[in-house]
């Protein structure tokens, strides 16, 4: 009987902690160029952001390798397309997938009062007895499902150049793409995944001050993701109040996903996916104006409510740490302007990139 449990308790842990432990403290420890349970004080909270992000990759999923051996015969040349696609636009194909399962819990903790602000608002907690005579609780109200994520990866080696170019850390720093995000875990030790950051979303202008690095790299992925997800929302059935973001910033990845706001999943990022993949991307990349230019590229460093801002149902951040000069570059003749992650300066093969002798200021923690 005993070898029955053992096996049954085998196949619980393969299905619900498909990645186990030495496995994940090997990935974690490879991402952040140490291994956090010998330094727990700056490691196990970059550990836990970590985490999230390796154990989405063991859900069921479909990815572009799959689509051009399995996929429908007629569509392969455009999934052959697709790899290419994506690095000319910035995004990482090998992890560029569809999350078939991908697990969503909704919880009601109260309702708000006060403010429209996150700061200004008071939470009113919903309250409750288990019986007569029984103390008052808090109650939480949970909603746990699952659905479809499409979950889009940066290229890291053009973040890289991308960094070294606006003069956030040197190319000695950034000789591989691999090492972007030990440099980000250094600018921030105590960050631990949570939305939104701790930090200020203020932008620092300044490379010489602390905080420059870190913005500019989170500001990019955050940028980035609502591009996507307004360009998902013209041609995957859903209405950008039906999507939201999830973001994994130390992992240089992000999922869009449908939300509450969606009765149910009609399969529209799997029709993406199949289908038209390299136009969604092409369309975040093109998609450069706004119905308020030129005032909000100059003065509000491109963002309002007719370009990167989103309902409040699809962002994680408040609308917060957004920059179309981080994507399309700032509007300025300065030599030190910042440069745009898709314009065609950072366009460099690895043979191009800044010798590592060349320095610039690097943004300590």
């Amino acid at each position: 009987m005993l070898p029955c449990l053992g096996e049954q308790a085998a196949a619980l842990r393969a299905r619900f902690v498909p990645l186990g432990f030495d496995d994940l403290r090997t990935r974690v420890a490879g991402r952040l160029g140490f291994d956090p349970l010998k330094e727990p004080e700056r490691g196990l909270g970059l550990a836990r952001a970590i985490e999230t992000y390796e154990q989405v990759l063991q859900f069921p999923s479909i990815r572009l390798p799959e689509l051009v051996v399995h996929g429908p015969e007629k569509r392969r040349e455009t999934y052959a397309r697709y790899p290419d696609v994506l690095r000319s636009t910035g995004f990482d194909p090998q992890r560029t997938m569809l999350v078939t399962e991908f697990p969503v819990t909704y919880v009601a903790v109260g309702y708000s009062r006060g403010g429209f602000e996150p700061r200004d608002a008071d939470l009113v907690a919903y309250r409750g007895r288990a019986g007569r005579g029984d103390a008052i609780k808090t109650l939480l109200y949970a909603n746990p499902t699952h659905t479809e994520a499409l979950v889009f990866g940066l290229d890291r080696d053009r973040v890289a150049r991308w960094l070294v170019a606006n003069r956030a850390a040197s190319a000695r720093d950034l000789v591989r793409g691999n090492d972007v995000v030990p440099w980000f875990a250094a600018q921030v030790p105590d960050f631990d995944g949570s939305m939104p950051p701790p930090w200020s979303p203020e932008p620092v202008n300044d490379p010489s001050r602390p905080g420059y690095g870190a913005g500019l790299y989170f500001r990019l992925l955050h940028s980035v993701a609502h591009q996507v997800l307004r360009a998902l929302a013209v041609d995957s059935g859903y209405a950008e109040t039906g999507l939201s973001e999830y973001l994994f910033p130390m992992s240089l990845a992000f999922a869009i996903y449908p939300n509450g706001g969606s009765e149910f999943t009609i399969g529209g990022l799997r029709t993406v996916l199949e289908q038209n993949l390299d136009d969604i991307v092409r369309r975040a990349v093109e998609n450069d104006s706004c119905l308020y230019d030129p005032n909000c590229m100059v003065a509000n460093r491109g963002v309002d409510h007719g370009c990167l801002q989103l309902p409040e149902t699809a962002c994680q951040c408040w609308n917060w740490f957004l920059s179309r000069w981080e994507l399309f570059g700032e509007p300025s003749p300065a030599p030190d302007r910042i440069v745009g992650y898709w314009e065609p300066s950072v366009d460099l093969s690895t043979s191009e990139r800044p010798s590592a002798d060349v320095h610039y200021t690097s943004i300590g923690a």
